[in-house]
């Protein structure tokens, strides 16, 4: 037991140190695993998973030609809350030492309190099987509906709710997801099917794009891609020259652009390195969600929580 909780600070430590360097040190390349698993005397594996999982949350991009860097984009939007708050948090810390409070007590408060402040204070939980975009899908919902939310993976949310360990929540998943979770609704939840488009749904429709442009689609992650190249690629190949590639692919090699007509993908992901836009002649950009009513019913069932509260 103490070997995971040892195990469990080291990779907190070392997640809360990346974000440090990622937000003071914006667009460079951050220091190399080997290097930082050396210094904090821990595995080079521990450091990577780290790196994985702060790249999911968009605050970090890495390949293994440019190494690891920090986005900038993240870097200029949080960059003075992240200072102001740490030393507030500093000061509460400082406060609690005087008071006799030990290093291991203050960690153990800090991680009881973090393991259930954010869930405790969401009202929506939001899930879908592909977490590389589920995490920046995320996002955008919090942008529509101006509240907190929590992702939970599918399966995760999927027993949760199975043992009816969940309540007081508005569940919200895209239709393709929907039908797996709705058969254990229950009283305590509210859950909402919300429709989701895909950046290559738009060029399926669209009217200006002439046959046979070269299409380079930047998708999510590699599930994104394999779900990409089984469902739409066989279709739209018969009109365009379909391209998909992952961002990491493209960013490694930047010169495939120079024979793309359109670059297609979530908005997010195309802003998140906007050096991918330079060389194309056209961009388009989409968003997760295309659903008003679906976002008009999910601030319905909040208000409702918010009253029964």
């Amino acid at each position: 037991m103490d070997d995971i909780k040892e195990f469990f600070l080291r990779h907190q430590i070392i997640k809360l140190k990346l974000i440090n360097e990622s937000i003071e040190n914006a667009g460079k390349k951050l220091p190399p695993s080997r290097k930082i698993a050396k210094e904090n005397d821990i595995s080079d594996l521990t450091v990577k998973k780290v790196e994985k999982e702060l790249a999911l949350k968009g605050y970090i991009v890495s390949n293994k030609r440019s190494g690891t860097r920090a986005l900038s984009k993240f870097a200029k939007e949080q960059v003075s809350s992240f200072i102001a708050s740490k030393e507030m948090f500093r000061g509460i810390i400082d406060t609690l030492i005087k008071n006799g409070f030990s290093k291991e007590d203050i960690m153990a408060l800090v991680y009881d309190v973090l393991s259930k402040v954010k869930e405790d204070l969401s009202l929506v939980v939001y899930t879908e099987k592909d977490e590389g975009i589920a995490i920046y899908a995320k996002r955008e919902l919090e942008n529509m509906l101006n509240t907190t939310v929590v992702f939970k993976p599918f399966d995760t949310l999927k027993t949760e709710l199975m043992n009816k360990i969940i309540s007081k929540k508005v569940i919200v998943a895209p239709f393709h997801c929907f039908p797996q979770i709705e058969p254990y609704c229950y009283e305590q939840v509210k859950m909402v099917p919300i429709k989701v488009i895909h950046p290559l749904e738009f060029i399926s429709f669209a009217n200006d794009i002439p046959y046979s442009s070269r299409i380079f689609y930047v998708a999510t992650s590699k599930l994104d891609k394999e779900n990409v190249l089984s469902v739409y690629y066989n279709v739209l190949n018969k009109r365009y020259r379909i391209y998909v590639y992952t961002q990491d692919e493209l960013l490694t090699n930047k010169h495939l652009l120079n024979y793309a007509d359109i670059l297609v993908g979530f908005d997010w992901v195309l802003e998140a390195d906007r050096s991918l836009l330079q060389k194309v002649k056209r961009v388009i950009k989409t968003n997760r969600f295309d659903d008003n009513e679906g976002i008009k019913m999910i601030k319905s069932y909040i208000d409702e929580l918010m009253e029964e509260k």
